[in-house]
């Protein structure tokens, strides 16, 4: 059984490496002394300061489950921006606050209606595109070869580099509307 080394290699480039030599000798440590120390530092805090457990959606919530009435107070700036910010998704300042909440707990995206019929436009097309695949397919195992043409090939790469780009927009909207300023 191979032995675990105790080493670690970083590379940090000459120029941040030449600024961390200087500021190790002002210590008067060697920079693996330092980065040891510093290690063991942020291992400390860690330690006294978990991070937050990231929660998981299970299930949809069953339809009775009575809602579990929570107030919040935000400044006239704040309340202006979730107004703007869920005219724009298309969803009330209420669900919006809440696919914040869940963002924030579950770490996932949470989609707008913008997003949602984005991919579910997305989802069409992909299902044309593999009916227009099985029929390159069961063209060429027919041996119908000459069915099969760079045109209707490309036109398959047009509709997939659309289905793409409508999905990458759909991603990036929601990683995006969390952004606040």
């Amino acid at each position: 059984m191979k032995k675990a080394s105790r080493a670690m290699n970083v590379h940090l480039g000459a120029d941040l490496k030449a600024l961390w030599v200087d500021y190790c000798a002002g210590l008067g440590k060697t920079p693996g002394e330092a980065l040891k120390e510093a290690i063991e530092q942020q291992l400390a805090k860690a330690e006294k300061f978990p991070p937050p457990k990231t929660y998981q959606q299970t299930n949809a919530a069953p339809n009775g489950e009575p809602k579990v009435r929570f107030e919040i107070l935000m400044t006239q700036s704040e309340k202006a921006a979730v107004l703007e910010r869920s005219n724009l998704e298309r969803c009330s300042q209420r669900r919006w606050i809440i696919d914040a909440i869940r963002t924030g707990l579950t770490h996932e995206p949470q989609f707008g209606m913008k997003e949602i019929e984005a991919l579910g436009e997305s989802n069409y097309q992909l299902l044309a595109i593999g009916r227009n695949l099985n029929q390159v397919a069961k063209a060429m195992h027919e041996g119908r070869r000459d069915s099969v043409t760079t045109e209707s090939i490309e036109q398959l790469r047009q509709i997939i580099d659309a289905h793409t780009e409508k999905v990458s927009n759909a991603i990036r909207a929601s990683l995006e509307r969390w952004n606040i300023e």
